[in-house]
């Protein structure tokens, strides 16, 4: 019983629909208008939606941890990242071809920063339904929406 229980939690977990999520979602401080969007957001991962990051947010997450001088303060966000990704069991995402994707994104919308590219790029390689952003320049781009199939969306749209 508890193996077809197991089973059945996790064809549910795996009919959420797929959010990427930016790291500015997971680096916006809790206290601003658009932090208390993104808390509640992230609280409702494993819920209401299955929640994934590319290794090019790990790898913005990890700049940031690296430029913390303060040993402590250095642990202190790792956990909070590390407990993130595991209380909500957030998947990771590296995808092949995300160098010819980001291409297609730029002959779209050259305004598209590389590194927001390498990370959109990600979420499209891995078919998420959603792409879930502070960055203005990408909320509800109908043109990158409309090319590649994916909804582009501020954390406050999905609470």
């Amino acid at each position: 019983m508890q193996r077809k229980t197991e089973e059945r939690l996790e064809r549910e977990f795996l009919a959420l629909p797929l959010h990427h999520i930016d790291t500015s979602i997971i680096l916006e401080k809790s206290t601003t208008p658009n932090g208390r969007a993104c808390t509640a957001y992230l609280n409702l991962i494993n819920q209401k939606y299955r929640g994934k990051i590319s290794i090019p947010t790990l790898g913005e997450l990890t700049l940031r941890l690296i430029a913390i001088s303060d040993y402590s303060k250095r642990i202190d966000f790792f956990e909070a990242i590390y407990n993130l990704i595991q209380t909500k069991k957030i998947g990771l995402c590296g995808i092949q071809d995300a160098d010819q994707i980001s291409k297609n994104i730029k002959d779209k919308d050259d305004r598209i920063t590389t590194t927001d590219r390498l990370i959109l790029a990600s979420a499209i390689g891995d078919n998420a339904q959603t792409f879930v952003t502070l960055d203005e320049k990408l909320i509800h781009n109908e043109i990158l929406e409309s090319a590649f199939g994916i909804s582009i969306m501020h954390p406050k749209d999905l609470l």
